[in-house]
């Protein structure tokens, strides 16, 4: 029989700091409790297994080395450009070598897209109708033969004009049609300048954080904004005529590498399903394994496809309203008919190899809704098990309620053998 505890605590006063790129779930309020929990667990390194921005792993920056992992690429990058140890210019000599490249390719792009930008100047100074109706009908590799075409034809990626995945998927839209062409031209230049290695992920990582500041969305992407009023059209317009150059030079010197050089010596960053890592043979020197899985029947890969997409620069196929990517990510997490097995497959292996857990966790999440009790089920595998609860509140980011957040009872479960 397991022995099992329960304590609670308030929130904590002070959240950890925020990541470079908002995100659904980021464990922000809840990461001081999870870190003083890992930290009393094990002097070895910590895997973070479900990290997204990577807010835990940062929290450990010199305490304890770190595997940090995701199945989304996008965020694996960023983890790469603040957890690992590399050499990388100045913030100033990036954007001299990038400016020239830039340059020309926003002036190709301006005069492939020329017709396209001279109707959505005249949309931007007209009613909201005349805005929601030029971006219904806007064309985009979701809805036109014509821009899949094109796709297709810039997918060789051979001349600086067929950077233009960004002004074919998400202008009109997500961005403006000078936003998108903005964002396709600093991917070339960064292509140009740093086509593989470290550096690369340090611009990829600024890129996509500055994207971040402009998409003309609630905070996640599973949808834009339409205008539906003159005061949400009057937001579309001021979001629409930023500058994605101008946050991108800025972001260069906020995307900083944590932690000591002997500390990011140490870490280690992958990109796999979280139910593949735990057999794998990189979990054979953890010390302590934090787990956050996804908690709602919405995969988060519906939510961040647009930077899934703009990170991998593939030119998928484009389906719904929202223009996902036609190959997302699909967790059993998320399935009120899989995530029994999802999580028995977690912990089970886990305890197998003796690994500690500490695992976070609301108490509507989907392992909840499908009738199961989470504590009994980590019992199975695990001996001992201390649930500390916590009255917190889950961000929206927008959500259909209207509402910024909502309350919720965060669970953080401690699992030993």
């Amino acid at each position: 029989m397991a022995n099992q505890t329960l304590e609670r605590r308030p929130l904590p006063a002070e959240p950890l700091p925020p990541t470079p790129l908002r995100y659904m779930g980021t464990k922000r309020s809840l990461g001081p409790v999870v870190r003083g929990e890992l930290l009393a667990l094990t002097r070895g390194q910590v895997a973070d297994l479900f990290c997204g921005m990577g807010s835990v792993a940062a929290s450990l920056a010199s305490r304890r080395p770190i595997l940090a992992n995701d199945a989304a690429p996008f965020t694996c990058c960023f983890a790469r450009a603040r957890f690992l140890d590399y050499e990388r210019p100045s913030a100033n000599a990036a954007i001299r070598d990038l400016l020239t490249p830039y340059t020309e390719a926003r002036a190709q792009l301006r005069q492939r897209f020329g017709r396209r930008l001279s109707a959505e100047r005249r949309a931007m100074t007209k009613s909201a109708d005349d805005l929601r109706q030029f971006m219904e009908l806007a064309p985009h590799v979701g809805n036109s033969p014509n821009v899949q075409r094109s796709a297709a034809q810039a997918s060789a990626l051979e001349h600086p004009d067929d950077r233009r995945l960004a002004t074919l998927y998400f202008s009109a839209a997500y961005f403006s049609t000078p936003q998108s062409i903005e964002i396709d031209a600093l991917r070339y230049a960064i292509d140009i300048v740093a086509p593989r290695g470290p550096t690369r992920d340090w611009l990829l990582s600024a890129w996509l954080s500055a994207a971040g500041a402009l998409i003309n969305a609630p905070g996640h992407t599973a949808q834009f904004l339409k205008p539906t009023t003159e005061a949400v059209a009057s937001r579309i317009r001021r979001q629409w005529m930023r500058s994605m150059w101008s946050l991108f030079t800025e972001q260069l010197d906020n995307i900083v590498q944590l932690g000591e050089r002997s500390w990011r010596l140490e870490n280690v960053v992958t990109s796999k399903d979280a139910l593949d890592l735990v057999t794998d043979d990189a979990l054979e020197e953890v010390g302590a394994v934090y787990a956050d899985p996804p908690y709602t029947v919405d995969h988060y890969s519906r939510f961040y496809h647009v930077y899934e997409t703009l990170y991998r620069y593939d030119f998928p196929k484009s389906v719904g309203s929202g223009r996902y990517r036609d190959d997302r990510f699909f967790t059993p997490f998320s399935h009120v008919r899989g995530v029994e097995e999802a999580f028995r497959k977690l912990t089970s292996t886990l305890a197998d190899r003796e690994k500690p857990l500490v695992l976070s966790y609301p108490a509507k999440g989907v392992l909840f809704q499908a009738g199961l009790d989470l504590r009994s089920l980590l019992s199975a595998s695990y001996r001992h098990v201390r649930v500390i609860e916590i009255q917190t509140k889950h961000s929206t980011l927008g959500g259909s309620s209207g509402a910024n957040s909502k309350k919720a009872v965060e669970n953080v479960y401690v699992c030993k053998s």
